[in-house]
């Protein structure tokens, strides 16, 4: 069974043993987001869990590869989580982050100079919400350590307001 752009997220995969020992042998040439993802496979995640860790649209095509090598093998398909548990919308949550990028621009440049770009940079590169967070997080930290807590607490105001839900008319 191979996937399709309208693959079914609730289907869970699970390593194969060639799955398992391409892991240290790396005989496959899989690229970095490809062994992130046969590493996290592990026939209880549900494809609707994995979508963090790759960007958007690279999930069908990925487990496309691993079935083809081998890799990974259908396990089942999960139930529908409960309604507050089942993922946002992914036009929502772009949305979302990129209305997080907008509030965010230039906060980290502010605090560290030239120095902030590489954080400004990641922060614009960030594929979820949960990358950004951590991206700010790491700023957070930076910016204490180079310009105080103070500086650090500004940032971490502004972050605090960025990560609220945007208010929508």
């Amino acid at each position: 069974m191979t996937t399709t752009p309208g693959f079914d997220l609730r289907l869970v995969f699970a390593k194969t043993a060639e799955g398992a020992a391409e892991l240290v042998s790396r005989q496959h040439g899989l690229s970095t987001v490809e062994r992130r993802i046969l590493i996290l496979v592990d026939g209880h995640r549900r494809l609707a869990d994995l979508p963090p860790f790759a960007r958007p649209g690279e999930i069908g095509p990925i487990v496309n590869t691993l079935q083809s090598h081998g890799l990974i093998r259908l396990a089942g398909i999960a139930d529908d989580p409960p309604a507050q548990a089942r993922p946002d919308d992914p036009e929502d949550t772009r949305a979302r982050l990129q209305w997080l990028r907008q509030q965010l621009a230039g906060s980290f440049e502010r605090e560290l100079g030239s120095d902030g770009r590489v954080l400004e940079a990641r922060l614009r590169d960030s594929i979820s919400i949960e990358v950004a967070r951590r991206v700010v997080r790491d700023g957070i930290e930076a910016v204490s350590q180079r310009c105080g807590r103070a500086a650090a607490d500004r940032v971490a105001q502004l972050s605090r307001r960025a990560f609220a839900e945007p208010e929508t008319d």
